[in-house]
């Protein structure tokens, strides 16, 4: 007997849930059926035989304890995937909406799932929230960050005090100014970064969106556990990895993937060469955010990453402005760049409200007057979004429709 069809939603925590336990299963998943579409079509049978013909590489530490931990780890989390397996799509969505108020569940094929998250080749296919005290302002926020200006500020674990302070200066002007900061919690910059966004009483909601390696609900490290409190009740906390998942070390290079889509630009602050802070700018670098780096002192083990990533091409931080200038501004080639002063200041209204695609569409309003289709052709954005950007902008008195349905930039 042929099997019941499952909703995409379903499919997609159940297969989101078993990737929480196996590293690259959703990647080995779209290899194999070309789409993350059509993975969400195939039986959850067919599945389960992909997972048994396709089982979990073993990880090893170098040192006998490493390796000791890791072999423990592995055998626990693929304990957890064969159960998960086992429940099937219908139970497991049911097991994971079961949840306190403010935490939600979002599958890459509901409307509220974040665009931004659709350029990676392996976008998460459900993300577990957390935020505020019921589920209504939860969905609020997770909606607000969909076109507003984010940000993620990263960097060591261990920063000395000058990376401490550029952390806390350049998260919390980037917070007044009504900018998203986004980070992994972690001790360090991140953490540093992420309560100088909520100090900041910023005009946004959320200020700061964190993302975990591990469960939305784990605190991890517990030395965090007044600042997730805080972020909890404020912000946003965001995981690809179901309620309960532990921190594991395979988990953190997977969230830094996560941290990049989501922000227009990465900050790095201080980190070596081989640091979790330098892959996660690298990813951003990837899917074509902007990377700055505020420089450290030649020859410290800190200024490794900055430094090197600078020689590459990243832009420079300095202070909050760079990164405003960075994410407005986009260089028009060999040929020169579009200057700032070229460009019309957006008000309050149109960043709060239009974010990203508004920034797009006046970028591009500023080389040529367009139609509708034409900026949503060259901006990759939905027609409706477009319309809705133009229209902010007609509001604020920056742009008109003229003759042939095209739109045409008004320069103060």
């Amino acid at each position: 007997m042929a099997e019941e069809p499952v909703g995409a939603r379903a499919m997609c925590v159940w297969l989101g849930t078993l990737a929480s336990w196996r590293p690259a299963f959703i990647k080995q998943l779209v290899l194999r059926y070309r789409t993350t579409a059509n993975v969400l079509g195939r039986p959850p049978a067919e599945i389960a035989a992909f997972a048994a013909g396709h089982p979990a590489r073993a990880r090893s530490g170098t040192k006998r304890g490493e390796r000791e931990r890791e072999q423990a780890e592995t055998a626990s989390d693929a304990g957890s995937f064969e159960a998960v397996l086992r429940e099937g799509p219908v139970a497991c969505l049911g097991r994971a909406e079961r949840r306190p108020a403010g935490d939600l569940v979002v599958a890459w094929s509901d409307a509220l799932y974040p665009d931004q998250l659709r350029d990676l080749g392996d976008p998460p296919l459900c993300l577990f929230v957390r935020g505020g005290a019921d589920a209504a302002t939860a969905r609020a926020r997770l909606s607000a960050i969909v076109d507003a200006p984010l940000v993620a500020v990263v960097g060591t674990r261990t920063p000395s005090p000058y990376g401490e302070e550029m952390a806390r200066v350049v998260a919390g002007d980037l917070a007044r100014a009504g900018l998203v900061v986004v980070s992994g919690m972690a001790m360090g910059i991140d953490a540093i970064a992420q309560t100088a966004a909520v100090d900041a009483a910023a005009p946004v909601d959320p200020a700061t969106v964190a993302v975990l390696g591990c469960g939305a609900d784990v605190v991890y490290p517990r030395s965090n556990a007044a600042l997730y409190a805080r972020v909890a009740a404020g912000g946003l906390i965001v995981s690809e990895f179901a309620w309960g998942v532990p921190a594991r070390r395979w988990r953190f290079p997977a969230r830094n993937r996560v941290m990049a889509a989501l922000g227009r630009a990465v900050v790095l602050v201080e980190g070596r060469e081989r640091s979790g802070a330098r892959i996660t700018a690298e990813f951003g670098a990837e899917l074509g955010r902007d990377v700055l780096c505020v420089p450290g002192e030649a020859g410290r083990g800190l200024s490794e990453a900055p430094n090197r990533l600078l020689r590459d091409g990243a832009r420079v931080c300095e202070s909050a402005k760079d990164v405003l200038l960075a994410i407005a501004v986009d260089d028009s080639g060999p040929g020169g760049a579009t200057g700032v002063a070229d460009l019309p200041t957006l008000p309050a209204l149109v960043l709060d409200h239009g974010g990203a695609a508004v920034r797009d569409v006046l970028h591009e309003l500023t080389a040529a007057s367009l139609t509708i289709d034409q900026l949503a052709g060259r901006c990759k954005l939905p027609v409706a979004k477009v319309a809705a950007a133009v229209s902010d902008l007609e509001v604020e008195g920056l742009a008109r429709r003229v003759e042939g349905g095209r739109y045409r930039l008004l320069r103060g």
